[in-house]
């Protein structure tokens, strides 16, 4: 296996270890909860940054026209943050944030503004819930 599939393996394992753990929580958590997307946000972004300083801010161009795989690929991540930036937009709004800034962010970084606009929706959402006596 090349370093770039082990690193893929490996990531794909933490995200389904990770959604597992969450779908076994049954009430709400006690604990921060903004920072599991904003957690995972840090790793991503910096392998990013990795990535556009190799092959500039367009590399990923090439691979999206190399075969129908690249498309369907890109087309699926575009539906993906498409549906979660639909799903996430009014619960953004009800806490108070202004989902067109949002948005700006999403389309220029995908998932990295998506995880720190969930992240500040739940840190949001939590400091307006008021504390149990």
């Amino acid at each position: 296996m090349s370093h770039s599939e082990l690193i893929a393996l490996a990531g794909f394992a933490v995200a389904a270890a990770i959604m597992l753990l969450v779908t076994q929580t049954k009430e709400r958590v006690s604990w921060p909860a903004w920072l599991v997307p904003a957690a995972a946000v840090v790793p991503f972004a910096l392998w990013t940054g990795v990535a556009v300083a190799a092959e500039g801010p367009f590399g990923f161009l090439p691979m999206l026209a190399a075969s129908d795989w690249g498309l369907q690929v890109w087309f699926d991540r575009l539906m993906s943050v498409t549906a979660a930036f639909f799903l996430l937009q009014n619960r953004a709004r009800a806490a108070g944030m202004k989902s067109e800034l949002w948005v700006l962010a999403v389309i220029f970084t995908g998932s990295i503004g998506l995880l720190l606009m969930l992240a500040r929706t739940v840190y949001l959402e939590r400091k307006t819930v008021a504390p149990n006596p």
